[in-house]
């Protein structure tokens, strides 16, 4: 999912940018969630050391802070890095060095299904040399919520990845969409399912437009059982629930949806409309979170995340061939204002100036 991504393609960028070259070395710690064979393999790392940490998260995250700082302070080996980079919330930084944190966005302040933050979450935050975040709006929630101070808080924009998302994809054929339940025409969601992702919203939309649109389905990709909950609990018609797209196969069938419906009301960036806008493929969300950022003014975007909002937003592009070639012919050039190559840059530029201070 999201976060997975962030960190294997800034990982990947870092080691790419000539990061190395400058003299910085990277000690990648993970928190149990990849093999170790993995992290081993020169070939898959690229990484000159990598470890495995034990620590249960959710069980730190309930600790009073000095008691946290003190567990991480035990499972970190010395001699200690000059500087920490943590790529989540989750995962604290221990004492005696300078911290960077990279936060996307905090729904568990928001929304009661998206669990807690850890109890500590303030006090980690406001120690932090740097917080870097992708877009204005989580700047705001950051700002808001963990009362930091806006300067130590940097707003980089994530990328896409070019090589994998770009106009030159061929869209899936028959046969490959088949593989997926998906047959003829169709509209794609491609994410989580917790409340904000607003998929029961959506399932209402398509309820009211299905009569209208007899030759369309939706294909829901992403977590099979909840994904399939939601749509007992919401049934409309022709709705395929096609599970976790492989990923060397996502690009093509993107690429072969009539457009992606993106209902989520709450988002620290919107990788999934970038990816569509790189595809050309045209894009309907909510004017809420910081897909706005994201998608410009290439997308359709409904005033707010009701059913009633979204029927009409995807109508106005299922009935507007003119529309949709537009968007189509316009996404491309603002997916490209995203790069991972200068999202690293700017961490770069960032760690050079915590370790300075």
């Amino acid at each position: 999912m999201g976060m997975g991504h962030y960190e294997r393609l800034l990982l990947g960028s870092l080691l790419s940018s000539g990061a190395s070259e400058a003299g910085w070395r990277f000690d990648i710690r993970f928190a149990g969630r990849v093999p170790r064979e993995d992290l081993e393999a020169p070939e898959k790392s690229g990484l000159e050391a990598a470890t495995c940490e034990g620590y249960a998260p959710d069980r730190l995250a309930r600790l009073p802070w000095p008691i946290a700082r003190g567990v991480l302070n035990l499972t970190h080996r010395l001699p200690l890095p000059d500087l920490f980079h943590s790529l989540s919330l989750a995962y604290p930084a221990p004492a005696g060095r300078p911290a960077v944190y990279t936060i996307h966005d905090l729904p568990p302040a928001r929304f009661p299904d998206e669990g807690r933050l850890p109890r500590w979450a303030k006090e980690a935050a406001q120690a932090a040399a740097a917080i870097v975040t992708p877009s204005e709006f989580a700047k705001s929630e950051l700002v808001s919520l963990l009362n930091l101070p806006e300067e130590r808080v940097h707003v980089i924009p994530n990328g896409y990845e070019r090589g994998v998302f770009h106009l030159g994809v061929p869209a899936a054929d028959p046969a490959l969409l088949a593989g997926s339940g998906i047959h003829g025409p169709f509209l794609l969601y491609s994410g989580g399912f917790t409340r904000r992702k607003n998929v029961r919203a959506m399932l209402e939309a398509w309820a009211q437009l299905a009569p209208s649109f007899s030759d369309l389905s939706l294909v829901l990709a992403g977590p099979t059982e909840p994904l399939a909950a939601v749509i007992a609990e919401f049934p409309a018609p022709r709705v395929v629930l096609a599970g976790y797209l492989d990923r060397a196969a996502l690009p093509r069938v993107l690429k072969a949806a009539t457009a992606l419906i993106y209902p989520s009301i709450y988002e620290g960036f919107g990788l999934p409309p970038l990816e569509a806008m790189a595809l050309g493929v045209p894009v309907v969300a909510v004017r809420a979170g910081a897909v706005p950022e994201v998608a410009g003014d290439c997308a359709v975007l409904a005033p707010d995340g009701t059913p009633e909002s979204l029927a009409a937003a995807m109508r106005s592009l299922l009935e507007d061939p003119a529309l949709a070639a537009s968007l189509s012919r316009r996404g491309p050039a603002q997916a490209d204002r995203f790069s991972w190559e200068d999202h690293a840059a700017h961490v770069l530029q960032i760690y050079g100036s915590a370790a300075a201070s």
